[in-house]
C-alpha cells in the first residue's frame, strides 16, 4: 500500500498528534506505538484492497492519504484496536482512541470488533458500539448503532450499508446485502437477506431488494465483488 507519508514519518505524525491533544506528562511508548502502527497500516491495507473507490487508489495501487479523514479514522480505529488485543499500555490505547474521536467526531472504542473489510464515508456523528460486524460494512454519517438496557446488541451480515442517521438498536439479527436508508431506526427486529429499511421504529418498512437493483443503488464508496 502506498502512503503519503513515510512509515516512520507517520508513526512520528500520530504521536506529535497525540502530545499535542493530550499534554498530560505521560511519556508515550514509542515502541508499542509504533507496532500499533505497524498492526494499523497492514490491517488497513487488508481492507482498502476491497475498495473501488476514487480516493483509495493512486497509480494503480492502493492508497493511504493521513490527510483524508476517512482513512485516518480505519488507521486510528485498527491502531487503539490492535494494542488492546496485544495487551499494550491503556493510557496509549485510549489516547489513539480519544484522538480518533476528537479529530473525527466518531466513536469507535477500541474493545470493538470491526470487520477486517470496512469503510467509512464522512461518519461525523457516528457511535459503533459492541455489535457483531460482518465484512463489507460501510458506514455514512449519524449513525448509531447500540444495545437496549437488557446489553443486546444487533449481529449483523456482510455487505451492510448504514445511510445518514440510521439507527440499529438492541437485538436485531440483520443478514446480508442490506441497505438501511436515510433516517430509518430499527429496534429489536430481524431483517432478511436482500433488504432495504425505511422507516423508524415501529412504523419500520423491509422491502425486498434483489442484487442486480443492489448494484444498480449508487454510493460513494464499491466494494469489490
Amino acid at each position: 500500500m502506498k502512503l503519503s507519508l513515510p512509515k516512520k514519518d507517520l508513526i512520528e505524525y500520530i504521536e506529535n498528534l497525540i502530545l499535542a491533544n493530550f499534554p498530560d506528562g505521560i511519556k508515550i511508548n514509542s515502541s508499542q506505538l509504533r507496532d500499533m502502527v505497524e498492526n494499523a497500516i497492514l490491517r488497513t491495507e487488508v481492507s482498502f484492497q476491497n475498495i473501488e473507490a476514487k480516493y483509495y487508489l493512486k497509480d494503480g495501487a492502493v492508497y493511504f492519504n493521513h490527510l483524508n479523514a476517512d482513512h485516518m479514522i480505519v488507521l486510528l480505529y485498527f491502531a487503539a484496536n490492535s494494542g488492546y488485543k496485544l495487551g499494550y499500555e491503556i493510557n496509549l490505547i485510549e489516547k489513539i482512541y480519544n484522538l480518533n474521536k476528537r479529530l473525527h467526531s466518531i466513536d469507535l472504542f477500541y474493545s470493538i470488533n470491526l470487520p477486517e473489510v470496512f469503510c467509512v464515508v464522512h461518519p461525523l456523528g457516528s457511535i459503533l458500539g459492541n455489535a457483531k460486524y460482518g465484512n463489507y460494512m460501510c458506514i455514512y454519517q449519524g449513525v448509531t448503532i447500540g444495545s437496549t438496557k437488557k446489553e443486546s446488541y444487533p449481529e449483523f451480515g456482510n455487505r451492510v450499508i448504514l445511510c445518514s442517521n440510521s439507527s440499529v438498536i438492541g437485538k436485531c439479527k440483520v443478514g446480508n446485502n442490506i441497505i438501511f436508508a436515510t433516517n430509518s431506526f430499527v429496534l429489536n427486529k430481524d431483517i432478511p437477506d436482500n433488504s432495504i429499511v425505511v422507516g423508524r421504529h415501529p412504523n419500520v418498512k423491509i422491502m425486498p431488494i434483489s442484487k442486480n437493483q443492489l448494484a444498480e443503488i449508487k454510493v460513494e464508496v464499491i466494494f469489490k465483488k
